[in-house]
């Protein structure tokens, strides 16, 4: 945390992020409860789920194209603000009892395609503010804001869902990217990228090139890929899990996604505060086994207490090595690439959401715990 306290322009650009972050916290509390509500159906859950993450992995290697060749702090804006109107649109349609199951669907989708653009350049700008040097710490500070956000905003949103209905959780995911989108604007002094004739063709043949021509890279991306396919099926199904194994309602599903968010805000703490972590590979397979352990334990738990504590212990670690791939991706790539190849572990990311394709029929044939486990 002491680089919020001597880096102004990453101060406030991670003040941004934070009003971001709340809204990407309630928004899948208060879309995973709508549709779970309209649909009594885990598959229609989990296909909720995908459609946000094709649109994120359709659209990543654009973003990444874009990332590298625009400012980026505008196309950080332009994405925040896109994905702000759906939000409010999708608000408006609920109170006037005109929601239809396909304008779900089309606002997943929608997300995930800003989600693309957004992600790619917050981790570009993430170094372009903090500098390598204080990179790991940069990254560690952007999943706190993620992270502390993840505790508090689910919590209200609960409420909110419980007491005013759906409608107003949607519109307060419209009004705190809306806040994002102002303080964001505010940032001073980002450059463009150094202009470059190719052609945008040109550039994403070319990044997609350097990531399977780069073994680093390559490895790197494809442990990100097969860690959100086949580990972070959890969020599409925690839904499911809080309200037909654990019995509960809007609140209890907001204090599971709470803890979880509360286990990885310790780890970035913890992350943020010691010395720089030189071994970052042990990192990331320490994180992985206590991601993994985590989750099979929560699958199979009928107790809300140590549902809450695994579900802490699995996002945690699960913060743990994301953090140093992360890192770790942006220390061995050239900046006239980063862009690119970051939109390539955005790309990847979509696949959590698409494992919802995957996930859902699981849990309507065989229950939630099988498919999460």
């Amino acid at each position: 945390m002491f680089l919020l306290l001597s880096n102004p322009r990453f101060r406030r650009f991670w003040c941004g992020l934070l009003f971001n972050d709340a809204a990407l916290a309630i928004e899948p509390l208060a879309l995973g409860w709508l549709v779970l509500d309209m649909t009594n159906s885990p598959l229609w859950v989990g296909i909720s789920a995908g459609v946000a993450g094709v649109g994120m992995t359709v659209f990543s290697p654009v973003a990444g194209v874009l990332a590298d060749r625009y400012n980026r702090k505008y196309l950080l804006i332009l994405s925040l603000a896109i994905q702000s109107l759906a939000a409010l649109a999708l608000g408006i349609l609920l109170i006037s009892d005109s929601l239809q199951l396909h304008h779900a669907l089309v606002f997943a989708f929608v997300s995930g395609l800003t989600g693309s653009l957004k992600f790619s350049c917050k981790m570009a700008l993430t170094l372009d503010l903090a500098g390598r040097h204080n990179l790991l710490k940069a990254v560690a500070a952007n999943f706190f804001s993620m992270t502390i956000m993840g505790v508090v905003a689910p919590l209200a949103g609960g409420l909110i869902l419980a007491e005013l209905g759906m409608g107003p959780a949607f519109f307060l995911v419209g009004i705190l990217l809306l806040v994002s989108l102002l303080v964001v604007s505010l940032l001073k002094g980002i450059e463009s990228p150094e202009y470059r004739a190719t052609s945008h063709v040109d550039d994403l043949l070319e990044g997609v090139k350097y990531v399977f021509r780069s073994p680093p890279v390559r490895l790197l991306i494809l442990a990100v890929m097969v860690s959100e396919t086949f580990g972070w099926a959890v969020e599409s199904m925690l839904p499911v899990i809080a309200r037909d194994e654990l019995g509960l309602g809007p609140r209890g599903f907001s204090y599971l996604m709470s803890a979880g968010a509360l286990g990885a805000a310790v780890t970035t703490v913890t992350i943020s505060l010691v010395p720089n972590i030189e071994n970052k590979g042990r990192l990331i397979l320490l994180g992985m086994i206590g991601f993994g352990l985590g989750l099979i334990v929560f699958a199979f738990s009928k107790l809300f207490v140590l549902s809450l504590l695994c579900l802490a212990l699995t996002f945690g670690c699960g913060v743990a090595y994301e953090s140093g791939l992360s890192t770790l991706i942006q220390e061995v790539v050239p900046d006239r690439m980063r862009g690119r190849v970051l939109s390539f572990q955005t790309f990847s990311w979509g696949f959590s959401g698409m494992a919802g394709f995957h996930a859902g029929p699981i849990a309507a044939v065989l229950g939630a715990p099988i498919a999460v486990a």
